[in-house]
């Protein structure tokens, strides 16, 4: 019965003292290098939502897109919902149209990259 007395609360407190020992180890990764790495992340993702908004504003895009029917302003609105990797594929797409705008490259061209800039766009928003 002694044996009992003793082994048994000695038990619980090692039960219950482990989970606290456990939660107190050191995490793999700084929580903040983590914080970093998210504002690194959301700093990218603006510069990407700026750089489609911007082209978005380019007057031959909007002139572009009244020609075709397509609404630029739910566009615009439909770039906030967007993920990072969508964001960054569509960003891409529209540094390449802002270079040629800029550029000023053939209209040909410049049509077809926007025409295409905003079909994506479009694609998105039908989603």
């Amino acid at each position: 019965m002694r044996i009992r007395s003793v082994l048994v609360p000695a038990l619980v407190c090692s039960l219950l003292w482990s989970p606290l020992a456990m939660a107190q180890q050191r995490h793999i990764v700084d929580p903040a290098d983590i914080g970093q790495a998210i504002a690194d992340q959301a700093a990218t993702d603006q510069q990407n939502r700026d750089t489609v908004l911007g082209v978005l504003a380019q007057e031959q895009v909007r002139e572009l897109a009244d020609r075709l029917g397509l609404s630029v302003l739910r566009a615009e609105g439909a770039v906030s919902t967007l993920s990072s990797a969508e964001l960054a594929g569509l960003a891409e797409s529209a540094r390449a149209a802002e270079t040629q705008l800029v550029g000023g490259a053939d209209p040909i061209v410049i049509s077809m990259t926007t025409l295409l800039l905003i079909i994506i766009i479009v694609i998105l928003i039908a989603r």
